[in-house]
């Protein structure tokens, strides 16, 4: 759809039903990324990023941004003195942000492997029976209804007053 000379895409927002420890991956959404590894027909490893509880980022390829993280982590893990790495708990946790998973080819058709470490870090009352599925900055992100609802329910002018 063209409005004004811009082409609006159909769909920006995608839903999908959580099933055990998967959760199918909706075409229209595989569509509008660029990962490559969606050509084939093998099992993908791939990294979720968590973003916040209930938000997380896919990241498919990105060998260069995740061994940045990793260094962080290994740095972490490394053998200090009894203080060392006690003054920053978001540094010190650092390893909590990025989970791996795999990805799982058709058919019937891709399938992220959402593993239980990465629910246990959203709210126990929180739905987990279905995701959103939106793109950011071109990667794929995987939004909980919690997580989702409350973003959608701020004023979308605190947004365009910028």
């Amino acid at each position: 759809m063209v409005i004004d000379g811009i082409t609006i895409k159909r769909s920006h927002v995608a839903r999908a039903k959580v099933e055990g420890e998967r959760i199918r991956l909706p075409e229209n959404i595989i569509a509008r990324v660029t990962y490559s590894q969606f050509n084939g027909k093998t099992e993908i490893e791939a990294w979720l990023l968590v973003v916040s509880p209930g938000r997380y980022r896919l990241i498919v390829g990105e060998k260069a941004e995740v061994s940045r993280i990793l260094d962080l982590i290994a740095e972490n893990e490394a053998t200090g003195g009894v203080l060392d790495r006690t003054e920053d708990d978001e540094q010190a946790g650092i390893a909590a942000k990025l989970i791996p998973c795999v990805i799982s080819p058709p058919p019937p058709g891709w399938r992220v492997n959402f593993p239980q470490v990465a629910r246990d870090l959203m709210y126990e009352k929180e739905e987990r029976s279905f995701v959103f599925f939106l793109i950011v900055a071109g990667y794929i992100e995987i939004w909980f209804p919690d997580k989702f609802r409350h973003i959608a329910s701020r004023p979308i002018s605190k947004f365009l007053s910028d």
